[in-house]
């Protein structure tokens, strides 16, 4: 997993946790790897479309497929 590569947003508690079950079944691309003691957590990524008028979101790991 690096930038420039697409993730599907996937379903996960964290997701509805975040209310950003919109994005599920969306395709995005990574512009940032966001890890933890060379674990990853998550992405931020860049959506193909803005959602609440943003383009780039953070993904959690859990909800990338």
């Amino acid at each position: 997993m690096k930038e420039g590569d697409t993730i599907l947003i996937m379903p996960s508690c964290a997701l509805n946790e975040m209310h950003m079950e919109q994005l599920i079944g969306t395709r995005a691309t990574i512009t940032n790897v966001v890890k933890n003691n060379d674990t990853i957590r998550g992405c931020w990524v860049k959506l193909p479309r803005p959602f609440l008028n943003e383009e780039e979101w953070y993904i959690p790991y859990i909800s990338m497929g």
